[in-house]
């Protein structure tokens, strides 16, 4: 059975992640779409690994927020999650949450079948307005290799600046990149987006 419903969006949800989701996000994060883009998901993950390397730090962790997101009516593919309820099509977290410093750091990605659909966009908009309302921070970052030009609209389309570029710091298909670092002030926030 899914985890309790954490926010409720417009098309999608963003609920707690539970064990049972393991597969679905074990299934997409060793998609090659989906771990080009991501350091943390340089090389595939066996179920094992992903419960013990990700899934575990991340389920007991107080330093951070993750949370599945659910599209209402999906009616593509079968994106292989949790037959009850709402489709999964992507992932969403606020980590690390570093409530001294007052800041967080995003992160998303949707299963390819599900990508340029704007569910990322909408996910990082819940999440962003539940880090500066719920969680009080005054800041939240983020991080686009360069060649992903999706996750820079993203990021751009929800106000985030352009802070600065690491060069040439990650690999993707053989060639080193630039990583783009973005960041969103409380004060800049538009909650009426």
């Amino acid at each position: 059975m899914p985890g309790p419903l954490f926010i409720e969006g417009s098309r999608i949800d963003l609920r707690t992640v539970e064990r049972d989701d393991v597969p679905f996000l074990q299934r997409w994060v060793n998609h090659p779409d989906v771990r080009r883009y991501v350091d943390n998901f340089r090389t595939p993950y066996s179920r094992e690994e992903y419960e013990e390397e990700i899934f575990e730090p991340y389920d007991t962790s107080e330093d951070g927020a993750t949370a599945l997101i659910c599209h209402h009516e999906w009616d593509g593919d079968d994106l292989g999650g949790s037959d009850d309820g709402p489709t999964a099509v992507g992932s969403v977290q606020l980590y690390p949450v570093r409530d001294s410093s007052g800041w967080a750091n995003l992160a998303y990605w949707v299963a390819p079948p599900a990508q340029g659909n704007g569910y990322a966009t909408e996910a990082s908009e819940l999440f962003v307005e539940y880090a500066f309302r719920e969680l009080g921070l005054h800041r939240v970052t983020a991080r686009a290799l360069a060649p992903n030009e999706a996750s820079c609209r993203v990021l751009e389309r929800l106000g985030f600046t352009h802070e600065g570029t690491q060069r040439e710091c990650a690999v993707v298909d053989g060639e080193y990149v630039d990583q783009r670092l973005y960041g969103l002030l409380r004060t800049e926030w538009n909650s009426e987006q």
